[in-house]
C-alpha cells in the first residue's frame, strides 16, 4: 500500500432555488483541494475478481462537512466544455470510457431467467446505467475456457457474441476489447500466461504467441468493426499473473516479445477489419527507485527490432494508439505524467494519442440509512474531487490524450469478503459476490460528478423538455421545467398540491432500486408493492435526514395528559403538538402525511429567506409560523425539506 498524503477538502453544492425560480442548469458542484489519496500496489487486470485491493477508508462512514469555498465558481463543465475547445475536430461525448463487467463472468449466473446464456438482465442493466451516465466507450476483456485438460482453450462465443453484436450497439456504446492474459485458457498448464516469455524464433514468435494470434484472428473475423478498438495485453510491463506464476521472478513481458505481438495483431485486426483501432501499451505507472519503469520499458518496445524494422518499412507505428494507466498519482502529477511520455513517444516520432484505459481511486461509501440519503464518506469526496480535476484538465491541457476510462463502473467482492472500492457504485443484492441484476445503489458521489460533465441532460434535477402527451394525467411545470405524472400527480393533487409540495424539482429517479421524485418541500416515493392502497404512495423521510445531527430530548406529556383540547403527546418520539401547528397537521393528513413529531418547537434560521421562525420538526416535514399571517391559510407552512437537500451531495444515491 502506498500512501501519497492526506489535504483537508471542502465541498458544496452550490444552486441556489427558490419557489418559481426557473431550473436552467443540473445543480452541480465545487470541489476544493482534496484529501489524501493512496493507490493499489498494481492495478488490476480488467474485470479481475481476483484482484487484492488496498482497502482505503473502508471504515469511513462518517459524514463529510461542507463549506462554500466559491458560489460563483459551482461546476458547470459538460462534455462539450471539456474537449471543443482543446480539440475542435473531436466529438467530446468520445472521450468519456468506462471499465465495465466482462460478460465472460455472467454466464450462467441467472439461470432461471437466462438458461445456458449470460445474465442478460444484468449486463443491461449495467450497460444502460453506464449510457445514462455519458459513458461512450466500455473496455471489457475477453476471456478463453479454462476447463479444457488438454491445449489451449477455447472462446466460447456464446459468453460474448448478444453483449458485443446486440446490447452494446442498442446503446450506442462502442466496444475496446482488450485481448489479454485470458484469452488463452490454461489449465494446461503449457498455456500459462507465463509461457509468452518462451524463447522465441529468430522472428519473435513462440507457442504461446502463436495460439494468441489464432484467437486473435478469430475474435476478428466474427465481430469486425463491431469491436471498435482492441487492447493487446493489460499491463505487460508489470504484469500480476506473470508475477503469480513465477513465484515473483518474472514481472514483465519480454519488450521484444510484445513488439512482434503487436505487429501480428495490427496486421491481423487491419486486414479483417480496417476501421477497428489497434490500441498498445496499458502501461502500468511502475515508479522503482526513482525511475519510471515503464517508460524504460516502452522505450524498448519501441528500439526492438521489429518494431523499428516496421516503423521503417511502413512510414508508421503498427498501432493506432498508445495506453498508460496513471495510477498512484495526484491529479496534477497524471497531467504531468502525460506530457513526460508525451515526449517519450515524441522521440520515436510517434505522433498516435494516448488513451487511458484504466484510471482511478477507491471510495466507500457509508453505512444505509433508513430515510435513504447518505452524506458521502471522506474517501468518496476524495475520489470524487480527483476525477472532476483529472477529466476537465485533460482536454484541456493535454489534447493528445483522446479517451480515459474510469475504472470501473461497480465495486467488486474479493476473496477477504470486503470490498474493491474502485466502482462507483454498488450493486443492489450483490454484498460480496455478484447477484442476479445491476441495480445501481448506492451511487457513489463519482457517479454525479461523471455524469455530471458527461452527459449533463441526464441530471435528475436538468429541465427535461414539455412531454407530447401532457394533459390530465401529465402535468408540465415550466417554472422549474419538470413533469409529474400518475401516480405522483394523483397524490399530489389529493394531498394539498402546490401549496403542500411546491413544484416538482427533479425527475422521477430510482433510489436502492425505488422510484422517487423530489419536490421543493417533499420527496415522493413509489412503492409498487402496495398498489392500489393508501400506502402506494409515501413521502420519504427528509425530516430525519434534516435532524439527524440533532439530540432532541423527550418531553413529559404536560400535566401528565397525553390529550387535551390544547394538545397531542406522542409517546413514540417522546414530542407533543399544540396550537397552529396541531390544527395544521391534524387538517393535513396528520400521522399518513407527515409522520410523527420528531422535536420540540424551538427558533431556527430559515436557509431559504435567513428569517428566523419558530419551527417544529416531523419525520417527513419541518412545520414554520408565519405570525405575520396570523388567521390565514399561510400561518403555517412547510419548510423547503425538498431544495434543501438537493442542496447536499447525498441526494443521488
Amino acid at each position: 500500500m502506498r500512501q501519497i498524503g492526506l489535504v483537508l477538502l471542502v465541498m458544496a453544492l452550490v444552486v441556489p432555488w427558490t419557489m418559481g425560480s426557473s431550473a436552467e442548469a443540473p445543480r452541480s458542484i465545487v470541489i476544493a483541494s482534496a484529501p489524501e489519496i493512496s493507490g493499489p500496489e498494481g492495478a488490476p487486470e480488467s474485470g479481475d475478481d481476483l484482484f487484492d485491493p488496498v482497502e482505503l477508508d473502508s471504515n469511513d462512514d462518517s459524514p463529510a462537512y461542507f463549506a462554500v469555498e466559491d458560489p460563483d465558481n459551482w461546476m458547470t463543465v459538460s462534455s462539450e466544455d471539456l474537449v471543443t475547445e482543446a480539440n475542435p475536430d473531436r466529438d467530446p461525448a468520445e472521450f468519456f470510457g468506462m471499465v465495465g463487467r466482462d460478460p465472460w463472468y455472467e454466464y450462467g449466473t441467472n439461470p432461471e431467467d437466462h438458461p445456458n446464456d449470460v445474465n442478460r438482465a444484468f449486463l443491461e442493466n449495467m450497460v444502460a446505467d453506464m449510457a445514462d451516465m455519458g459513458v461512450r466507450w466500455i473496455r471489457f476483456e475477453f476471456r478463453a475456457e479454462t476447463d479444457v485438460p488438454e491445449g489451449p482453450g477455447p472462446i466460447d462465443w456464446s459468453k460474448h457474441d448478444w453483449f458485443i453484436n446486440e446490447l452494446l450497439p442498442s446503446y450506442d456504446m462502442q466496444a475496446l476489447a482488450l485481448l489479454g492474459s485470458g484469452l488463452v485458457g490454461d489449465k494446461d498448464r503449457i498455456y500459462q500466461f507465463k509461457h509468452i516469455n518462451d524463447r522465441p524464433s529468430q522472428i519473435g514468435r513462440n507457442s504461446y504467441t502463436q495460439v494468441f494470434m489464432e484467437h486473435v484472428e478469430q475474435i476478428a473475423d466474427r465481430y469486425g468493426d463491431n469491436i471498435a478498438a482492441f487492447e493487446i495485453l493489460n499491463e505487460p510491463n508489470n504484469n500480476q499473473i506473470l508475477s503469480w506464476e513465477t513465484n515473483g521472478q518474472v514481472e514483465e513481458v519480454d519488450p521484444l516479445i510484445y513488439g512482434r505481438l503487436v505487429i501480428d495483431s495490427y496486421n491481423t485486426i487491419k486486414e479483417i477489419s480496417p476501421d477497428s483501432e489497434v490500441v498498445v501499451g496499458a502501461l502500468l505507472h511502475h515508479h522503482l527507485d526513482g525511475v519510471d519503469q515503464h517508460f524504460d520499458w516502452m522505450d524498448r518496445v519501441y528500439d526492438s527490432v521489429h518494431v523499428r524494422t516496421y516503423k521503417s518499412t511502413n512510414g508508421k507505428h503498427p498501432w493506432d494508439a498508445v495506453s498508460i494507466h496513471p495510477y498512484f498519482l495526484t491529479a496534477e502529477g497524471v497531467i504531468d505524467h502525460m506530457h513526460e511520455f508525451r515526449e517519450l513517444q515524441s522521440s520515436y516520432n510517434d505522433s498516435s494519442p494516448l488513451w487511458l484505459t484504466e484510471i482511478g481511486l477507491e471510495a466507500h461509501p457509508p453505512a444505509w440509512t433508513s430515510f435513504g440519503i447518505m452524506d458521502p464518506s471522506d474517501s468518496e469526496l476524495a475520489q470524487a474531487q480527483f476525477m472532476e480535476e483529472v477529466y476537465t484538465r485533460l482536454p484541456e491541457e493535454t489534447p493528445f490524450v483522446e479517451r480515459a476510462f474510469w475504472f470501473k463502473y461497480e465495486d467488486f467482492g474479493n476473496p477477504r469478503d470486503s470490498y474493491a472500492g474502485w466502482g462507483l457504485v454498488r450493486l443492489r443484492a450483490s454484498d460480496y459476490q455478484y447477484g442476479p441484476e445491476a441495480t445501481p445503489w448506492p451511487r457513489k458521489l463519482g457517479h454525479f460528478v461523471y455524469q455530471s460533465m458527461a452527459r449533463p441532460e441526464m441530471v435528475p434535477t436538468h429541465p427535461v423538455p414539455s412531454p407530447d402527451d401532457e394533459g390530465d394525467r401529465v402535468r408540465y411545470f415550466e417554472s422549474t421545467g419538470q413533469e409529474l405524472r400518475d401516480p405522483f400527480l394523483q397524490y399530489w393533487v389529493d394531498h394539498g398540491g402546490l401549496s403542500m409540495f411546491g413544484y416538482p424539482v427533479t425527475r422521477v429517479f430510482e433510489v436502492r432500486g425505488r422510484q422517487v421524485q423530489y419536490f421543493e418541500r417533499a420527496r415522493f416515493e413509489f412503492w409498487p408493492e402496495n398498489t392500489g392502497t393508501q400506502w402506494e404512495v409515501q413521502l420519504g423521510l427528509l425530516g430525519r435526514y434534516e435532524t439527524r445531527f440533532h439530540s432532541f430530548e423527550r418531553q413529559d406529556p404536560p400535566d401528565g395528559e397525553t390529550t387535551t383540547d390544547e394538545w397531542v403527546y406522542f409517546n413514540q418520539t417522546g414530542q407533543f403538538l399544540a396550537g397552529a401547528f396541531r390544527d395544521y397537521w391534524e387538517s393535513n393528513g396528520g400521522l399518513d402525511i407527515f409522520g410523527y413529531p420528531i422535536s420540540p418547537e424551538f427558533e431556527e434560521e430559515n436557509p431559504a429567506d435567513g428569517e428566523t421562525y419558530v419551527v417544529q420538526y416531523f419525520e417527513r416535514a419541518r412545520f414554520e409560523w408565519h405570525p405575520d399571517l396570523a388567521g390565514t391559510e399561510y400561518e403555517v407552512q412547510l419548510g423547503l425539506l425538498g431544495n434543501q437537500v438537493l442542496d447536499q451531495p447525498g441526494w443521488r444515491r
